[in-house]
């Protein structure tokens, strides 16, 4: 007999996380509470980083599993899916690990040449085209810098100081 142990997180609770080696009535007091205290911030973030590493190469793994069964067995499924369809109502079939069929999909539009695309619209459907305007702040920030006139519609952030760890 198999003894199968599940843990469940609550998301609450996690977002209120208290390290257990993290003591009670902490306070950063000198250099050696400040940097035990960095010290803890860098673990952090090193094991953050390390986690997101390891989640993105399962991800990739479970992606290529993905393709290879699709791209292998795919088209079995897809038939026998056909085959137990043909002649009823249904349009998918339920299984117990989670179901298969067939969604009728409305048509798209393929652009192949977005230049020609264009010029057609021009001549033939004006109202198809949308002209967009962008504000480039570097420029704005340019002139800011020589003339010190800050546009209407734009204020000045920034600056200062910024405390950081690392």
């Amino acid at each position: 007999m198999t003894n199968i142990i599940t843990h469940t997180v609550d998301l609450a609770e996690a977002d209120h996380f208290t390290p257990p080696e993290m003591p009670e009535a902490f306070e950063v007091r000198d250099s050696s509470s400040a940097n035990w205290l960095v010290r803890k911030i860098l673990e952090a973030r090193a094991y953050a980083a390390s986690v997101k590493e390891w989640a993105a190469l399962e991800i990739r793994r479970a992606e290529r599993e993905e393709k290879f069964l699709i791209d292998h067995y795919g088209h079995q499924l897809e038939s026998w899916a056909r085959q137990q369809i043909n002649g009823s109502r249904r349009k998918s079939i339920k299984l117990p690990a989670g179901a298969v069929g067939f969604r009728t999909e409305s048509t798209k539009l393929d652009t192949l040449d977005e230049d020609k695309l264009v010029k057609w619209c021009r001549r033939s459907l004006p109202a198809a085209l949308q002209i967009q305007t962008h504000v480039l702040k570097s420029v704005i920030k340019e002139h800011l810098e020589k003339t010190g006139e800050c546009p209407d519609g734009a204020e000045i952030g920034g600056g200062g100081q910024r405390f950081y760890i690392r």
